[in-house]
């Protein structure tokens, strides 16, 4: 048993606590769940997004970063003026089968998402996450939101855990990054403490940053990215650049979509069509 102190005890002889507490924590909700590993998690993510040029930049960035981070193979990306046009986005990054839900979604669904009921929206703006698990063990969700989960995201996609990040934009503007899996509790207590720790992070680097892409010169790209660009503009296909570079295709597709990021290219033509000009 621990030995009890003076410093702990009042009067010896009444064996009374002290009744002078001690000061109240300060570590947030959100400190108190985290652990180094999220830490780390975190850090990852960011260091990913931290330098993106522009907010397409960003958005792809900071979908891919949380894909891989956090093993989400379903994620999109909205943006709007206001956080209720967010779901009017009709053009919206979407990776995995979000880009397979996205019709059906903007055609019926966009108007019931459980993500713009009104306890969802008091999450977002107040913690910067908000998950389905979440809102439906605190209340009952409107029925709209309820046939959405229960038709769309289950019914239909098999998604059985959803979850909404919130962000800040520039101009004032948000944007909100949605996160799906079939895998039940695939985003539990550390992975949404450590998503609303990004928040705040993210919001604070998209703030600052241009809404459209700079246009880069292709000189600045790393040599490996020049001999990629050099290979498209003489008309290869992902597999002939695979085959002469030594590579896996996918590499070439994460390659071609970094260089259309970087040099604000909207299509391959348009980057073969920039290599060319400037070589010339």
């Amino acid at each position: 048993m621990r030995a009890v102190t003076q410093s702990t005890m009042g009067d010896n002889s009444t064996g009374l606590r002290n009744t002078r507490s001690a000061p109240p924590s300060t570590r947030s909700p959100i400190r108190k769940v985290l652990e180094p590993r999220d830490y780390e998690l975190a850090f990852d993510v960011l260091e990913r997004c931290a330098d993106a040029a522009s907010v397409p930049d960003f958005k792809e960035r900071t979908v891919q970063a949380l894909q891989d981070q956090f093993g989400l193979q379903h994620v999109s990306f909205f943006a709007g003026a206001t956080f209720h046009t967010v779901f009017e986005d009709a053009a919206p990054l979407t990776e995995g089968a979000t880009a397979k839900m996205l019709p059906e979604y903007q055609e019926r669904w966009a108007r019931h998402d459980i993500f713009g009921c009104s306890a969802a929206v008091q999450q977002l703006v107040t913690s910067g996450v908000a998950s389905m698990t979440e809102l439906q063990a605190v209340t009952p969700l409107p029925p709209a939101a309820a046939a959405y989960v229960r038709h769309f995201l289950r019914s239909t996609w098999r998604m059985e855990t959803a979850a909404a990040m919130r962000l800040e934009l520039g101009g004032g503007h948000t944007a909100l990054v949605g996160m799906f899996d079939p895998e039940p509790n695939k985003l539990g207590v550390h992975e949404m403490a450590t998503l609303r720790l990004l928040s705040r992070q993210l919001s604070a680097i998209a703030r600052g940053l241009p809404t459209t892409r700079p246009l880069a010169t292709l000189t600045r790209l790393p040599e490996r990215q020049q001999q990629v660009v050099h290979l498209v503009a003489e008309g290869l296909s992902n597999a002939q650049i695979a085959e002469t570079l030594s590579l896996a295709e996918d590499s070439v597709k994460k390659y071609i979509s970094r260089i259309l990021t970087a040099t604000g290219c909207q299509s391959r033509m348009e980057l073969a069509l920039l290599a060319r000009s400037q070589r010339r």
